[in-house]
């Protein structure tokens, strides 16, 4: 993974190459040759990407790898050094003369990188910009199994043979191996289908084909015996595809597609005739239902264990399962997680054993060392470019059984040095892009996404995928799971999944320490021997203090922490931190303040403080005290808010506070003195706790303000929630736990002009009374746990924009409305409605 040891190199360098940046100045001037090379280095393994010959590229990444973690050890252990010391420039000297001897080092690597290059390329032209894989083509002998299939194919048949007489786009989705390809290919073969269409035809697009490549292959397949030429156009060969098809009720099945863009250039040659036509894409994208209304999505699903059992066993015998093997051969199926890829590899692997017991058992007990004699790390490792490996791994290092919140993995990435900064973007939203390609390359499933499409909460989309890549994040020495009986030597950021290891951490390669284990009560840790730790993930541990080997960890950029006590002021020697997420179980029921020295953490991007405050900066400190780069600030109480402390964080984008009527008093204002300085502000969410009445007033929010959420607020629906939709940018409003009291909710002239996401949970309220114009654009209204409510208010039918009503615990009265609105936009030919119907009683289902 030499991918990413030299971006977050990369990004050391530029910082104390930049002397407005950064507070320790190294002079050495042998620092630029270095940062030259590693800037050839991201070039390199860019370019190299677009090859075929990846195992080369692959074996040069491990020859370099040691070379650039020996260059990053030797300046961290400087710049530690220069820290603890004061930076009184005692070992510079030294120093530089190891830098010259890692250029002395480096230099070989270079030009043996370039001579590679040359090698490589030959005629080829490297592409400028950083190119995509060439994918893998999934092994041909699944093609021929059709197991699990025939209600798949009764299924999408039905869809393609809609009374509909309008041409339709229907996508086939599923992940790399599952059998999109065979499904497609068998629905073609159907004799419906056959008898429907005159004109079937299956044609592969693959993620790098060029338009007018993709328009010869598909004229050569329809226009046999007629000369395709390729000297045409692209015009012109759209224009005759275009004029055959006229003629033609067809079904064009276009394999693999890996761009929404490629339907956009295609789609003017694909007529429109009115007779029924059909086109089917097979896609690992997951997330075409952004785009594409979900009526025309098939989503393929996984093997049962039946099905797998029985692909499995037609892959392995040539005949029938022996009896005293049929128990072993059905683990090892179910061992494939239905993944059909799997079963077909695993099983032709088997076929060659001998048929004992013993053997069988053998690669039973060593399924995951068999994986690796197969296609499917290949496949794996062909939707990866270089610059997504390093993060897609990262999952693994993360709770197997859990979702992963999207704010933690962006926030770990980033720490990590895995994000390119570019320089119109912040680090978080390449990030999110960086996740969104993952998604779209079928490697990581999404669990929930926000109103606006952004992801929530994600996973990995199957086992043998995580397990792949824990396996090579492993070798490549990216990361290691520590378990009972593993070792740590060597590895550079450990995943610690077990109590019984909590001890004495002392290993000194390690960058990274990221504790998944149950929740522990002060354990032994001794920070000692890893002082150039980078990320320190603990919130499970529970310290009954603030360690103090942690203030010598002066690398670190995240620190995520459990401990009762206050905070010491020695935090300020964290000068690198960006993420600092502390809790204390005991000051939650009474905050204490932070230490005044957290504002000299001007690196900070994200703040959470569950139990403490934001202190007042004293004069004493001067008036220069501004955390200028903290975007997000939450799990602070109400007093952080007051005496312009919220002023000297200019670029605060997000705040969640908690408010308690009996510390802070009632009728506090929301006004201009605690956000009149917040041009950036976006997201304000406040839990009220002891709630007796209206906690605070509503006036005077932020004009920009876009996301509301409140809770056990004790407002009254009259009063103030016509404040609320004078807000002109609102577009999600959540309101919880009697955030709003009272038995009627009626909406007279109140118009949420932005509003498209709105959550009523856990409210007393009775009638709710709304006329379209009062939700103009609203897409999403979710109700969860409003007992007394009757039903959504009728009117509602004429919101066309809406996509989704969601009812959670309700009244079987107000299912009913929601489901008579859905059938309603159903006869007026809206599709788009979805409503979910979710009880306690029942989570497994939505009705």
């Amino acid at each position: 993974m030499a991918y990413a040891v030299v971006i977050s190199l990369k990004q050391t360098l530029e910082l104390f190459l930049d002397s407005a940046r950064s507070r320790i100045q190294i002079t050495s001037s042998e620092l630029q040759p270095i940062y030259e090379d590693l800037c050839y280095l991201k070039s390199f393994f860019d370019k190299m990407n677009s090859l075929e010959d990846s195992n080369s590229v692959d074996e040069l990444e491990k020859d370099i790898k040691d070379v650039l973690h020996n260059t990053r050890d030797l300046i961290e252990s400087h710049l530690s050094d220069l820290v603890h010391s004061a930076g009184d420039g005692s070992s510079t000297s030294g120093f530089s003369r190891q830098l010259v001897e890692v250029k002395v080092e480096l230099g070989p690597f270079i030009d043996m990188l370039k001579a590679k290059e040359n090698e490589l390329t030959g005629n080829q032209q490297l592409p400028t910009d950083v190119a995509a894989d060439v994918p893998v083509s999934v092994p041909s002998r699944i093609d021929h199994e059709i197991v699990g299939l025939e209600d798949e194919v009764a299924m999408l048949r039905q869809r393609l043979l809609d009374p509909d007489s309008g041409r339709r786009v229907i996508y086939v989705v599923g992940m790399a191996g599952i059998g999109k390809t065979t499904l497609a290919k068998e629905v073609c073969k159907d004799t419906y289908i056959v008898d429907q269409f005159n004109m079937r035809l299956v044609v592969t697009i693959g993620e790098e084909c060029l338009l007018k490549e993709l328009l010869l292959r598909i004229n050569s397949e329809v226009l046999k015996g007629s000369e395709v030429k390729k000297e045409e156009t692209v015009h012109e060969l759209g224009n005759r595809l275009k004029a055959f098809l006229s003629r033609s009720t067809y079904l064009v099945v276009l394999d693999d597609l890996w761009d929404m863009g490629t339907w956009d250039q295609l789609e003017p040659y694909f007529p429109d005739e009115g007779n029924g036509s059909r086109i089917v894409f097979t896609t690992r994208m997951t997330n075409v239902d952004r785009v594409v209304n979900r009526k025309y999505i098939f989503q393929k699903r996984l093997l049962n264990d039946q099905e797998s059992w029985e692909l499995f066993s037609k892959m392995a015998f040539y005949d029938k399962c022996p009896s005293e093997l049929e128990e072993i051969g059905k683990t090892i199926a179910r061992n494939m997680g239905g993944l059909p890829l799997a079963l077909v590899e695993i099983g032709k692997h088997i076929s060659k054993l001998q048929t004992t017991v013993d053997c069988w058992m053998e690669d039973a007990q060593n399924i995951n060392s068999l994986i690796w004699k197969t296609a499917i790390p290949q496949v794996v490792n062909a939707e990866l470019p270089h610059h997504l490996k390093a993060c897609l791994f990262y999952l693994g290092l993360l709770h197997p059984n859990y979702d992963i919140p999207t704010s933690q993995l962006i926030k770990l990435w980033v720490a990590e040095g895995f994000i390119e900064p570019e320089a119109d973007q912040c680090l978080e939203q390449i990030a999110e892009e960086y996740l969104e390609e993952l998604v779209s390359r079928g490697l990581v499933i999404v669990h929930e996404r926000s109103y606006t499409g952004r992801i929530k909460t994600c996973r990995m989309i199957h086992k043998l995928v995580r397990d792949i890549c824990v396996t090579q994040a492993r070798q490549q020495k990216l990361f290691h799971i520590v378990n009972k009986g593993t070792t740590q030597k060597n590895q550079r950021r450990l995943s610690i999944q077990s109590d019984v290891l909590l001890g004495v951490m002392a290993v000194s390669r390690v960058r990274s320490l990221v504790f998944m284990c149950a929740e522990h009560q002060d354990p032994l840790l001794v920070f000692e021997g890893v002082r150039c730790l980078k990320v320190l993930h603990a919130l499970p541990i529970r310290f009954r203090e603030f360690p103090n080997e942690v203030l010598k960890l002066v690398r670190l950029r995240y620190l995520a922490i459990t401990f009762e006590g206050e905070l010491p002021s020695s935090i300020s020697r964290l000068l690198n931190l960006e993420v600092l997420i502390i809790f204390s179980r005991h000051a939650i029921c009474s905050p204490v303040f932070l230490p005044l020295e957290i504002w000299k953490l001007q690196k900070l991007r994200h703040l959470h403080c569950m139990g403490f405050d934001l202190p007042v900066p004293s004069t004493e400190y001067g008036d220069d005290l501004y955390l200028m780069n903290l975007l997000t600030l939450s799990g602070v109480s109400f007093r952080t808010c007051g005496d312009g402390v919220l002023a000297r964080i200019p670029k605060l984008t997000k705040l969640g506070i908690r408010f308690d009527p009996a510390l802070h008093g009632v009728e506090i204002s929301c006004s201009a003195a605690l956000f009149s300085d917040l041009h950036q502000f976006e997201s304000f969410k406040c839990a009220v706790t002891n709630p007796s009445r209206a906690a605070f007033s509503l006036e005077g929010f932020p004009s920009g303000l876009r996301k509301l959420t409140l809770g056990r607020c004790g407002f009254l629906w009259d009063e103030h929630s016509t404040i609320i939709s004078q807000l002109p940018n609102l577009q999600v409003l959540k309101l919880r736990w009697n955030a709003f009291c009272g038995p009627r909710w009626e909406l007279r002239d109140d118009e949420y002009h932005s509003l498209k996401f709105l959550v009523l949970e856990d409210l007393n309220i009775e009638e709710l009374i709304a006329e379209p114009n009062n939700f103009p654009v609203l897409q999403q209204l979710l109700i969860r746990r409003c007992y007394y409510l009757q039903q959504i208010p009728p009117d509602m039918i004429d919101i066309l924009t809406l996509k989704v009503i969601e009812v959670d615990d309700c009244s079987i009265s107000l299912v009913k409305s929601a489901k008579r609105i859905q059938e309603e936009q159903v006869d007026r030919r809206n599709d788009d409605l979805q409503v979910r119907i979710r009880s306690s009683s029942d989570r497994s289902g939505v009705k």
